[in-house]
């Protein structure tokens, strides 16, 4: 492990008091390339990550905080190649009331000018690795407008997130991001997926109102669907009385494999090519399915006979699938 003074050039401590520290972090990351904070709290009015910088903390211990004059915004913006690890952002030191709407205060934010007329943008790739992000009315991180360019994502693994509007926040034309290793819980989303080519692998969205919402019915994707969430939980939704997948008007295909599903509803409206495979769930699982197309369960264990409304569609597949008592269902 590297010694702190041969960091020096690079580093910030803690200034022990609440003044704006956003200057000081953005002249390291611009001078730098690099800026590593120290423990203690940081309140910024938004930092500005140039092109090639890394942003970085000394985990749970250093809080970056977003300033409460800051209405609209994120804590951190990041640009191309930038990198965000091992920090906490919060949008308060306490937790705030859960948002009843996904508002406009974010954690990080990978945010573009892509349109449906040209889908490039000045934004590439960019990481964010193990940090708590806490307390924001919007999401706690936010991808938006950066098109369906393969070298326009976000990788983002082993982070929390919780008390936001939306853990993951996919609002509108932003595509090719991979999740590893995320848990969303305590959101009134933990997550928003309005973009194709998303993957999720190994994450849990967890006592969420709702869980995981795709919805394009405002064409907030021109290429929306067409990703997978492998091995992640939908688990106890809004008390155990929530969703815990809904799908509106998706229309390219989506795939949810070895997933495990608890005390949350499925709903798909006017969904086409939607696959649920080698699922576990559990109690309370009511399916909810309105017009559409092919929208197939494969190969699953149910702990009861699940509860199954269809309605103006006549491709729903059950194949395989059973209740624990070895039961076969199908509808």
């Amino acid at each position: 492990m590297q010694d702190i003074n041969s960091l020096k050039e690079y580093y910030l401590e803690a200034p022990g008091d609440m003044r704006d520290m956003t200057e000081q972090i953005e002249k390291k990351l611009t001078e730098k390339g690099c800026c590593l904070l120290g423990v203690g709290v940081f309140l910024v009015k938004g930092i500005k990550m140039p092109e090639e910088s890394t942003l970085m903390g000394m985990g749970r211990g250093t809080k970056l905080l977003l300033s409460p004059e800051v209405e609209c915004g994120a804590a951190v913006m990041m640009s191309s190649y930038c990198f965000v690890k091992d920090l906490s952002v919060l949008g308060a030191l306490e937790f705030i009331e859960r948002p009843k709407e996904v508002g406009e205060r974010h954690g990080i934010g990978f945010i573009g000018t892509a349109t449906h007329e040209n889908h490039r943008n000045q934004h590439h790739n960019a990481i964010i690795e193990a940090c708590q992000i806490t307390s924001f009315t919007g999401g706690g991180i936010t991808c938006k407008d950066t098109g369906y360019c393969t070298n326009a994502s976000i990788t983002a693994s082993n982070c929390h997130i919780m008390n936001c509007g939306a853990g993951i926040n996919i609002p509108h034309f932003s595509e090719y991001h991979e999740f590893t290793n995320m848990l969303c819980t305590q959101n009134l989303y933990g997550c928003i997926n309005n973009g194709g080519n998303n993957v999720f692998v190994n994450c849990g969205f967890d006592s969420n109102t709702t869980a995981f919402l795709m919805d394009n019915t405002d064409e907030k994707s021109i290429n929306n669907s067409h990703g997978s969430a492998v091995g992640c939980t939908f688990n106890h939704s809004d008390s155990n009385k929530g969703i815990g997948i809904q799908i509106l008007g998706a229309n390219v295909g989506y795939i949810f494999s070895a997933c495990q599903m608890f005390y949350s509803k499925i709903v798909a409206e006017d969904a086409h090519g939607i696959v649920f495979t080698g699922f576990n769930y559990g109690a309370n699982q009511d399916i909810i399915i309105k017009g559409g197309s092919l929208i197939m369960f494969t190969d699953s264990v149910f702990r009861e006979m699940p509860n199954v409304t269809i309605e103006n569609n006549d491709a729903v597949k059950f194949s395989d699938c059973y209740t624990r008592h070895g039961e076969e269902v199908k509808f």
